[in-house]
């Protein structure tokens, strides 16, 4: 159940000046350990320690302004328990905005989920920080941008909602240099549909992404926008959970490694490219699938997911040795509906691109989490 606060103390105002707000969040942490062997080399030393699972914090609140409209408002930000992934915890770092809702939907400006990470990810019912442990590489297409967005009412079971972030929310850099700052910072389209019925669902989430990538092609470089088209659908009644899973990307980040954060030249003057903190990314195309089965047997929730992602396609050539496969196997056991203890086992198989052999992690975790 949330926990209701006062917005501002009692002495301060009177109670009818006084606004409600809402604290919510989630704590959840545990223990993980993993281990890779690469082709031809003996295996890895396992890697082990306390991994978070996502924590965070919000506010919200509404005021009612009457004739059927609504002022809504939201602050959340990340908690990295113990910040052993390296991350930091900033102010409204997640999904933040303030908006207007309406009987013929909602607008929110502000920093906002994607309809990819808003929506979707249902196949992906894991608590995990190690890759191995959840399915991280189908879900790394989930985003935040800066930006406007409109949510629909249902309808009949269907809802769509659209995001756009303009280019200078991405990068407010000279227009001009586009070699030097335009690269994977242009403008961001975000679309989504849903549906849902007597435990049946469906899903589509799309982005469009100006500037994304860059085509080489002997000394000449030449800028590429990049799609996401995810897929997902599934049933989750009566005790039974199927979720299933299709990705296509172009010109994004690639389940690939090879393919991420390129270092690349001005082919005029020879210079490194200055992209600042902005990912760059090869002219790319992949294809991936998951499916997740689980079934709950009172407090005990057994599951398992298999993903696989096919060869991927590099400045319009197939690489060879660029597909991986993944199994995820484990349960979780509620404490009660706010508290959820999970324990799994990961197998994750990647290539390393043409002659350079394949990585094998496994991985192992047991964790808490706590909703308020």
């Amino acid at each position: 159940m949330k926990k209701t606060l006062i917005a501002l103390a009692l002495t301060t105002l009177p109670v009818a000046a006084m606004a409600e707000v809402v604290l919510y969040g989630q704590m959840k942490a545990g223990y993980e350990v993993s281990s890779t062997k690469s082709s031809g080399e003996s295996r890895g030393p396992y890697q082990n320690g306390i991994g978070d699972y996502g924590s965070r914090i919000g506010f919200k609140g509404s005021e009612d302004l009457g004739h059927g409209l609504k002022a809504i408002w939201q602050v959340e930000s990340r908690i990295h328990l113990g910040n052993s992934d390296g991350g930091s915890d900033g102010w409204a770092n997640r999904d933040s905005f303030i908006g207007l809702q309406t009987d013929f939907g909602t607008i929110r400006a502000g920093r906002i989920s994607n309809a990819i990470n808003a929506n979707m990810d249902v196949v992906d019912a894991w608590e995990y920080n190690n890759e191995a442990l959840g399915l991280g590489k189908f879900t790394r297409t989930d985003a935040r941008y800066v930006g406007i967005a409109y949510d629909s009412p249902e309808w009949a079971g269907f809802s769509f909602n659209v995001l756009y972030s303009p280019r200078d929310n991405v990068n407010g850099g000279d227009r001009n240099a586009e070699y030097e700052r335009g690269i994977g910072s242009g403008d961001k389209y975000s679309a989504g549909l849903n549906y849902h019925n007597s435990g049946f669902y469906a899903k589509y989430g799309f982005d469009y992404l100006k500037n994304s990538a860059v085509k080489l092609d002997g000394l000449k470089s030449d800028l590429k926008d990049g799609q996401v088209h995810r897929v997902e659908g599934g049933y989750d009644a009566n005790n039974l959970f199927v979720g299933v899973g299709y990705q296509y990307t172009k010109n994004t980040s690639s389940y690939f490694r090879g393919l991420n954060d390129l270092s690349i030249v001005n082919p005029t003057t020879k210079e490194k490219l200055d992209v600042g903190d902005h990912k760059l990314t090869e002219d790319n195309q992949g294809q991936e699938a998951a499916l997740t089965v689980g079934y709950h047997f009172g407090n005990i929730f057994p599951k398992i997911s298999y993903a696989h992602g096919w060869d991927v396609k590099v400045n319009g050539t197939k690489e060879k040795n660029t597909k991986y496969d993944q199994v995820v196997l484990g349960a979780d056991y509620d404490f009660s509906k706010r508290t959820t203890a999970n324990v799994q086992a990961g197998w994750l198989r990647e290539g390393n691109g043409e002659g350079l052999g394949k990585d094998k992690t496994t991985a192992f975790g047991v964790g808490l989490k706590h909703t308020f």
